[in-house]
This record gives C-alpha cells, structure tokens and sequence, in this order.
C-alpha cells in the first residue's frame, strides 16, 4: 500500500514538474513570437493560435486527453480583457489636438459595429440559418467587434496618426461592442423603459469610474508599502467583475481610469491639485504601466494559446463552415471600406482596412449567447474561421502597408517600447521628438 502512495506521489510530482516547463516555455515561446511578429508582420496571435492547434494534434497523436478548457478560456478573458482596456488607457494621451481624432475613432467604430452586425444579421437570416432576426442579430454582434487585443501589439510601425486612430477605433469597438451585445440582451429580458435601463446604467458607470478613479489614484500616491501594483490590479479586477454583476459597464471604468492616470493634468486641477503629488504619481505611473504591460502579455499568451487548442482545424474547412464563413468576411470589410472612404476622403485606406481582426471579444461574446439563441449550423467552427481569416488578411494588410524597417529603426521602436532610450543617436530623438509632438 505504501508503494502505491509513493509511486502515484511521483507521478503527480513529474505531472507538476512537466506542467511548469510547458507553461515556461509558452512565455519564452510567445517572447520570441512578439520579436519575430514585429520583423515579418505577423500578428503573434496568429503564431499562439497555431501553437495550441499544434500543441492539441500532438496531444492527439499521443493519445491525450485534454479537459474542457472552455471555462478556463473564459476566465482568461475575461482578465485580459481588463488588461487590454488598462493598457491601450495607458497609452493614450488626450489633447485638444487629438479631440477630432478621437471623435472619428469613436464614430467610424460606432457605425462599423452597427453596419457590420447588421449586414451579418442579414446573411444569417437570409440563408435560413433562422427565421428570427433577433437571434440572427444576436449571434452576428460578436462577429463585428474589432479586437484590440490583435490591433493595439500589431501597429507598431505605423505612420503614428495611422497607429493612433487603429488604437482608438479598436479599443471603441471593444467598448461600444460589449456594451451593445448587453443592450441586446435586455431587449430579450424586456421589463422597464430600455432607454431609462441603458442611460442610467451609463450615467451610474461614469459617475462610480471617476469616483473610484480619484480614490484610487490619491491611494496610489500615498501608499508606502512595496507591494501595491498587484493589489491595485485586484482592486480594479474586483471592481470589474463588481460591475458585471451590477449590470453596468465595466470596461468603461476601467477605460476611465487608465485616461485618469495617463492624463493626470486633465482631471486634477485647482483645489484636486493641492492633494496631487506630481513627482511620486509620474514614478508610480510608468511602473504600473511596465507592470500592466507585462501582466496583458502573459494572459494573451495562455489564452490565446488554450483557444488554439479548442479548434477544431478540420471543422474548419467543412463545405457550410467555409461558405458562411467567407461571407462573413466579405461583408466585413465590405463595410469597413465603405465606412473608412466617407471618414477619410482622398486618403489611403490600406492598411487600416484590413485591420479588422476578431479575437478575444468575439470569443468571449460568443460564449455569452443564451443557449435559446445557439444557431445549430453556426457554430464554434464559424468564429475559428472568421478569427483565423481576418487575422491573415490583417497580416496582408501590413505586408503591404509600409515598407519593412531598418535594423536601426527596428531597435530604436524595440527601446522606445520598453521605455528606454539612447540619448547619443540622432535618429532616436527625432523619434522621440515626433512622439512627444503627437
């Protein structure tokens, strides 16, 4: 007896021991995957996503058997989500030069979703994959949601206005897409006045945001203690999930506090500036940034793996998976061109056009369709293809969207994302200094 408790003992400790190494070398892997995806402009989910289908054939051909994941993909994306919101915040700067900026992000976003879902809608109900348009409007809804968990580590070496707009516009459509599909949602619950549901769940996210922002940023500044970056993730974490439970829009608190801590001269003037210590908030700020940047890539990189894993790459290519699927993207970008060519006349649309890729929104949205409304025929192989298409065709769009960059430039763009710099190059400063114009 005692021999058996030891030798299952062993196994569970060579379980664990093979568990951290697989885990270990998916972060070096995904490492690698960033530097290399910045080289040949290949977005890096398309290389974690071809890693879980690889890593699932293997444990196929090995006679594996792998739990459900579906609960676990959930959880991670719901985490990242938060994380991608906090960390395009971070990087935005608001000024009164990107006012029209912003303004034309937010509505090519807005109007994008809607023309999109709408158009998808449409091609579901007319190909008799259902006789109610409500269920085929809520199963499109994920389906037009840009994500900025692809966009925002893929646009780097982008003309900055280019970059910019893509960061805004997807970090909206994340926004305004989660925040529609839950309005969508109510129309099926029914009960009270809508409008008044919506306003005031807004209204309420708003108010509760800038509360908890300034709290939270006067706490920041004040505590002492080392250990306050993870606590002030789990705080912001609590209040997310707090806020889905609430019903009320949680991405909007957490886009609210990143502006607030990016854009500090914005929300704290006259009598809020006496109690703002600038000094020890600049110093704070860019080791939460580095901390929250560090925590998104990890998360991305484990759930974009696991859903990788979840594919079923055969289903993919089945004769109905393939038609739908490939409508879907026609209509997609479609739309998107007809979108981009009235907000910018004269103006190139490539590569913006083709950077329109579904990732964790769409899965995340997918898996929240009450199973009421589940299409039979449009299933979880229709997203893996539409996800896998529209990354390849933003992958297109950037090879042939700037010409490749210098080795120079390459290491300069490297050092100015890490937020480090080189004080004796001159390119660099002129990089810098553009940056900082902008």
């Amino acid at each position: 007896m005692s021999f058996f408790y030891i030798f299952n003992a062993k196994r569970l400790f060579m379980s664990s021991y093979y568990f951290i190494l697989v885990v270990s070398l998916l972060v070096i892997l995904s490492y690698f995957f960033d530097i290399i995806s910045k080289k040949i402009k290949v977005p890096s989910v398309l290389l974690l996503l071809s890693t879980g289908i690889i890593l699932n054939k293997a444990a196929e051909s090995y006679g594996f058997n792998l739990p459900e994941l579906q609960a676990t993909v959930n959880v991670l994306g719901l985490v990242g989500l938060l994380l991608i919101v906090l960390e395009a915040a971070l990087d935005l700067k608001i000024t009164r030069k990107k006012r029209p900026l912003i303004i034309k992000a937010f509505t090519t976003a807005l109007l994008i979703l809607v023309g999109t879902s709408f158009a998808i809608a449409y091609l579901i109900y007319s190909m008799g994959l259902t006789h109610d348009f409500y269920t085929a409007y809520i199963n499109a809804l994920p389906l037009s949601v840009v994500s900025s968990a692809i966009v925002i580590p893929s646009v780097h070496f982008l003309d900055e206005d280019k970059k910019e707009f893509l960061i805004y516009e997807s970090t909206f459509s994340d926004i305004l897409g989660i925040i529609a599909f839950d309005i969508v949602l109510m129309l099926h619950q029914g009960g009270g006045n809508l409008v008044a549901k919506v306003g005031g769940g807004l209204l309420a996210t708003v108010f509760v945001s800038l509360i908890a922002g300034y709290i939270l940023i006067f706490m920041f500044q004040n505590i002492k203690t080392k250990i306050k970056f993870f606590l002030f993730l789990s705080i912001l974490t609590a209040l997310f999930i707090l806020g889905k439970i609430m019903h009320l829009s949680s991405l909007i608190l957490i886009l609210i506090f990143g502006l607030m801590l990016e854009n500090y001269t914005i929300f704290f003037k006259g009598r809020l500036k006496r109690i703002f210590k600038e000094k020890e908030i600049l110093l704070v700020k860019e080791q939460f940034k580095l901390i929250t940047f560090e925590t998104a890539f990890l998360i991305r990189t484990f759930f974009f793996v696991l859903f990788g894993m979840t594919i079923n790459i055969e289903g993919i290519f089945y004769e109905n998976v393939f038609i739908i699927g490939t409508f879907i993207l026609l209509l997609t970008f479609l739309v998107r061109y007809l979108n981009l060519k009235v907000f910018f006349k004269g103006e190139s649309l490539f590569p913006e056009v083709f950077m329109a890729p579904r990732g964790l929104i769409t899965i995340l949205l997918f898996y929240k369709i009450p199973q009421e409304y589940k299409i039979p025929y449009f299933s979880k192989e229709v997203i893996s293809f539409v996800i896998l298409g529209s990354a390849i065709l933003m992958m297109i769009g950037l090879w042939f969207g700037k010409k490749k960059p210098s080795e120079e430039e390459f290491e300069l763009y490297e050092n100015f994302d890490h937020g480090r710099h080189s004080s004796d190059n001159s390119l660099w400063d002129e990089l810098y200094e553009h940056h900082e114009e902008n």
